[in-house]
């Protein structure tokens, strides 16, 4: 049978807790969430049941140090993986790897982070550049267009001040018969 995944709201609302929580807990215990294919977090029966674990030590006052030390290298058993089912030696390299694959996260995340951030910096960057270009052009446009109405307007109030002097010249000479 397929185990059922959620998205990070359905987790969430599942144990009564904020999307931030998660995301935030995830972080401060280096617990690794799977994804799906579109980057997407999936929470199955086994990380639900880690962030319950650490849901309920919150509950009971315990801060973030207390519970890594509780949860021992940020592995919760989950129901039916109890520790005493593995051998020590296996318990013992579970524990290195998980240890050892946290601390390469880690330590990767500087780098990750100002490599994700450049990226980001010059996709927004671009971003604005593009804007900027397009209220220009669009301010162009409108400045076009005023300009053409400001000559339409000089060219009507020449007409209007031709076709007055046109009939002063012709009362003139009417007088003057």
């Amino acid at each position: 049978m397929k185990e059922k995944k959620r998205m990070i709201s359905e987790a969430a609302r599942e144990l009564g807790l904020e999307t931030y929580n998660l995301r935030t807990w995830e972080d401060e215990f280096g617990i690794l969430i799977p994804r799906n294919e579109k980057g997407y977090r999936c929470y199955g029966e086994k990380e639900i049941h880690i962030f319950q674990e650490i849901r309920d030590m919150k509950n009971e006052g315990l801060d973030t140090e207390e519970i890594k030390k509780k949860i021992g290298g940020n592995i919760i058993p989950f129901p039916g993986e109890e520790r005493g089912e593995m051998s020590d030696k296996m318990q013992q390299f579970q524990n290195v790897m998980v240890k050892i694959m946290g601390q390469a996260i880690r330590e990767q995340k500087g780098v990750l982070g100002r490599e994700i951030g450049g990226q980001i910096s010059d996709q927004v960057l671009k971003e604005i550049d593009y804007q900027f270009r397009l209220r220009e052009d669009e301010e162009e446009r409108r400045f076009q267009k005023l300009d053409e109405a400001i000559r339409a307007q000089q060219k009507s109030r020449e007409e209007i001040a031709a076709a007055k002097e046109r009939r002063r010249f012709f009362k003139r000479r009417k007088k003057d018969r």
